[in-house]
């Protein structure tokens, strides 16, 4: 079941070197790659710099906590996956958590149970959400597992950015994503020029043809 972390990263924001250390060590059994902060701060400074599938946060850290750091999140229209980690069960707190759209609220201390019980739940969602292989046409395939796109039977490799943008424009193909949202989701913490992203549309259209991916002149890029 959980094969597919394999392919995904986590970043895990918590205060308290021992407990970020143990819970750390646990997820690297299960993610490709396991990012950690100590605060808020320096978890929006690692989740623009890596741009992490799910976001796990405590609650109550020093400089930034973990409501501020879902909420500059929400500025950046993430779409990663969030669980708050937090020793405090207060009734405030799990309806704020609610309101924010936290996808999962465990207390502390963890078991393994509820931590599958909430990977498992992020699979399904992201399964409903994109699909690990979408069929654009009968002649092209997207294989997002293996980074993957075949069209007549011709297979390419695609990086990170290609699939960023890809994975963003399946997630409403009636919607046009612009220029600012695919910055903030394929970019992150760099800046991205309209070249650069011109260049990633290019090299995309050679792979999976020309058809797809239409421009939206001085606004952005929607899926055909």
């Amino acid at each position: 079941m959980f094969e597919k972390l394999q392919n995904k990263t986590i970043l895990l924001v918590e205060d308290e070197e021992v407990i970020r250390e143990n819970i750390a060590s646990m997820l690297g059994f299960f993610f490709k790659k396991v990012y950690t902060a100590s605060d808020g701060f320096d978890g929006l400074d690692q989740y623009e710099e890596h741009l992490p599938d799910i976001v796990m946060t405590d609650l109550k850290m020093p400089n930034m906590g973990g409501f501020e750091l879902l909420e500059e999140l929400k500025k950046r229209s993430s779409h990663a996956y969030t669980i708050i980690v937090s020793a405090h069960t207060d009734k405030e707190l799990l309806i704020q958590a609610i309101h924010d759209g936290v996808d999962r609220y465990l207390v502390k201390p963890l078991t393994e149970d509820e931590l599958f019980d909430a990977f498992n739940a992020y699979l399904e969602k992201i399964d409903n959400e994109t699909p690990d292989v979408v069929q654009l046409s009968e002649r092209v395939t997207i294989n997002f597992d293996r980074a993957e796109a075949t069209k007549d039977d011709q297979t390419a490799h695609l990086n990170k950015k290609e699939m960023l943008l890809l994975k963003l424009l399946l997630l409403d193909v009636e919607r046009i994503f612009t220029y600012e949202e695919i910055e903030n989701q394929v970019w992150g913490s760099k800046s991205m020029s309209l070249a650069a992203l011109r260049s990633v549309v290019r090299d995309l259209r050679k792979k999976i043809g020309q058809e797809f991916i239409v421009n939206i002149s001085g606004t952005g890029y929607r899926m055909q």
